[in-house]
């Protein structure tokens, strides 16, 4: 060490003896030291026998000077050795006392080497750790870093799992072990996990002290067990042993134990990191994954189409969309809830991905609705084959909740083209195919053309126009009367909703109420119509008081039905209006009434109660059985069309009709024909016992201000019978 780090016991120490000219004293300079003192002495003791020997010559010889008496000498030359004796002694004393000060500083320098070589070591290795993100990679440095610290063989580190179980995770020397667990307090990992204190062993463990060791505890020659405790909670247990001949101190156990700090909060950071990445991982795979049917969704299905198209560009695959729609699947949730129709979605997601290839990819846009991507459709025949294996795999039936459940799909196809090169234009054409094969009767596939899109767009700007005709009131209503065929009076009107379109001038309801039921714009519609009607006919009953009070018939559509409000919405058109409740005829059709009756039957009596009539409309042409004509509270019924013109004089055409005018009459039902448009028509109902009729033999739908001209200003009954 240099002057400048010595004591100031040492320096002094180093003045008495002589030592002031060495920079740095050391014990080597001491002994050099000795040496010079012991080669004086031996020289002055030598001077001082050659004194003695001349002075006893010169007492024998007499020769000696007068002054100089025997006594004298003897008493100089015992003085002068006895003070070299004692500067000897002196200075040797204080020469081993510079031995020892500089011996103790040097096992001190030494020691505090150590202790900086194992702090630097310490922080090496914290380093390291800190550095490591990977829990794995984390517990192996920490291991690696302490057997390396300690000079040890063999180690493990075991961490907690739950509250009440060790297990190994990290082991060297002995892999055997990883994987092995222990009860929290059982054995010396256990006990030292428990108490939260570091421990040293050595021999074989005391099994009073620690409970539930194994029955052949293996004897340790020098171990230590080291909690890792972070922030007062127990993480794990690090244990070590020693190499053969290395014996661990307390002095080991606490550089351990400081060590032991740092690898703990390394734990607790890589396992934070671990839980963050899971979670960064967990939101990644939601982002682009269906949480219910785990299925690709939509973005990554266009991020994986628009990298194939990319491919194709540059080889000569073929891709493909297929857009899927699932059938029926509404009637699924509506009869036994949503949870059976999420089971039956990803039921559908596993049957779709078990019919597609490997390097294709299916995807769940929501609802019931997924999409395919086809990666290598080399041909036509590989696309509609594609498309038919997964037909034919939904027709197999599904078990649902105890349910044998039987669905099917539409699915639309669409192949890239140079008018279609990207993603958004291929979903739009497979999902306008998906849906003309739904209208073509579902359970199929339809490979787009171009005209469906131009039909799809002439839809979307028809949706667009009814839209403005609801705002611009575009829509009138024409009134085609009701004749009582006995008689050839009109009786009643039935209102008809007609389109002036701005530039397709006047349009049929058949133009555009589907549409207007499937955007649910028929409620506007529909609830105007009623108003408009209801105002008529109060209208032209106060304009005519000399004349019957015609009635008035107004179709319902099926949307309207489902409302709850449709009651208040009658209610409120006949309060408004005036008008009689008897004298309005609520028209329904057969499709109509079968679609919920648990529903519809307690809404039509609560219309009944209102007053007005009911009329089953189209009566013939849907899928009702008979038997449930007396839970309807039916008062009329409308013969269709198709009925009414098969009647010809002399044939047995008419049965059918003839069978409906007779349950008519047996239900107490009045029976009104539609679509008669020829005299002998209205001879053979009139013989059948119909009681009315309208068509265009009689006139055809008029605005109002000719339909009520039509009814009270012509004989019909002269027409009817020339």
């Amino acid at each position: 060490m240099s002057a400048d780090h010595t004591t100031p016991e040492i320096r002094r120490a180093a003045r008495i003896v002589g030592l002031r000219e060495f920079n740095t004293p050391s014990l080597e300079a001491v002994e050099r030291r000795r040496l010079q003192l012991w080669l004086v002495m031996a020289v002055l003791l030598m001077c001082l026998a050659g004194v003695a020997v001349l002075t006893s010559m010169w007492a024998i010889q007499d020769t000696r000077p007068g002054w100089l008496s025997p006594l004298v000498m003897r008493v100089a030359i015992f003085g002068l050795t006895a003070s070299f004796c004692v500067y000897a002694f002196e200075k040797e004393l204080h020469l081993r006392r510079l031995t020892f000060l500089l011996a103790d500083e040097r096992v001190l320098t030494a020691a505090l080497t150590n202790r900086l070589r194992e702090m630097s070591a310490l922080l090496e290795a914290g380093k390291a750790v800190n550095s490591a993100l990977e829990l794995q990679h984390v517990l192996d440095v920490i291991l690696n870093s302490a057997l390396e610290l300690l000079e040890g063989e063999t180690g493990s580190i075991m961490l907690l799992e739950g509250r009440h179980r060790l297990r190994v995770v990290a082991t060297k020397g002995n892999d055997v072990a990883r994987g092995q667990e222990v009860a929290m307090g059982s054995g010396v990992a256990g006990y030292v996990a428990e108490e939260m204190e570091p421990l040293l062993i050595t021999g074989e463990a005391d099994r009073s002290t620690f409970r539930n060791l194994i029955p052949r505890a293996q004897r340790v020659e020098s171990g230590m067990s080291v909690p890792l405790v972070n922030r007062d909670e127990v993480l794990g247990v690090i244990n070590l042993n020693a190499a053969a001949g290395r014996q661990f101190t307390e002095y080991d156990l606490r550089a351990v134990s400081l060590f032991a700090e740092q690898a703990a909060a390394a734990i607790a950071n890589a396992r934070l990191f671990e839980m963050e990445r899971a979670h960064t991982a967990e939101l990644s795979y939601r982002a682009f994954h269906d949480p219910l049917t785990r299925l690709a969704n939509r973005a990554l299905f266009v991020e994986r189409v628009e990298e194939a198209l990319a491919e194709d560009a540059d080889t000569p695959r073929r891709l493909a969309i297929l857009f899927l729609d699932v059938d029926n699947f509404k009637m699924v949730n509506d009869s036994l809830g949503h949870a059976a129709g999420d089971r039956l979605l990803v039921a559908v997601a596993g049957r779709i991905e078990g019919s597609l290839g490997h390097a294709d990819i299916a995807a769940r846009f929501g609802g019931d609705e997924f999409a395919v991507l086809l990666r290598d459709a080399a041909d036509d025949f590989a696309l509609t084959s594609a498309a038919e294996r997964i037909l034919v795999a939904l027709q197999s039936p599904f078990s649902i909740g105890g349910h044998e459940v039987f669905i099917g799909a539409s699915i639309g196809i669409a192949v890239p083209d140079d008018d279609t090169p990207g993603v958004d234009e291929l979903l739009r054409n497979a999902d306008v195919a998906m849906y003309k094969a739904k209208d073509s009767g579902k359970g199929r596939y339809v490979v787009f053309a171009q005209e469906m899109h131009e039909a799809a767009v002439e839809r979307m700007q028809l949706e667009a126009d009814l839209q403005r005709a609801i705002k611009h009131h575009e829509f009138v209503v024409h009134y085609q009367p009701i004749v009582e065929l006995s008689s050839g009076r009109v009786t009643g009107m039935e209102a008809l909703v007609r389109w002036e379109h701005p530039t397709k001038g006047l349009l049929p309801p058949a133009d555009f109420v589907p549409l207007a039921e499937e955007t649910g714009l028929v409620l506007h519609i529909g609830r105007w119509v009623l108003h408009e009607a209801c105002r008529q006919a109060v209208e032209w009953a106060r304009e005519h008081p000399d004349r019957v009070a015609l009635a008035m018939s107004v179709n319902l559509s099926a949307r309207q039905l489902q409302l709850n409000t449709v009651i208040d919405d009658v209610a409120a058109a006949l309060d408004d209006s005036g008008l009689d409740p008897e004298r309005l005829t609520l028209e329904l059709t057969e499709t109509v009434l079968m679609q919920d009756t648990g529903d519809v039957v307690p809404r039509l009596r609560a219309l009944k109660q209102l007053g007005v009539q009911l009329a089953i409309d189209d009566f013939g042409t849907g899928y009702s059985s008979l038997s449930y004509l007396h839970k309807f509270p039916i008062d009329v019924l409308k013969i269709d069309k198709s009925f009414t013109g098969n009647l010809r004089r002399g044939t047995g055409e008419g049965v059918l009709t003839h069978a409906i005018i007779r349950l008519a009459r047996t239900l107490h039902l009045r029976t009104i024909a539609e679509g008669i448009e020829r005299p002998d028509q209205v001879g053979k109902l009139q013989a059948m016992g119909c009681h009315s009729g309208q068509g265009f033999y009689f006139a055809k739908p008029l605005p109002a201000h000719e339909a009520i001209a039509c009814a009270f200003g012509v004989d019909l009954t002269a027409s009817s019978t020339s």
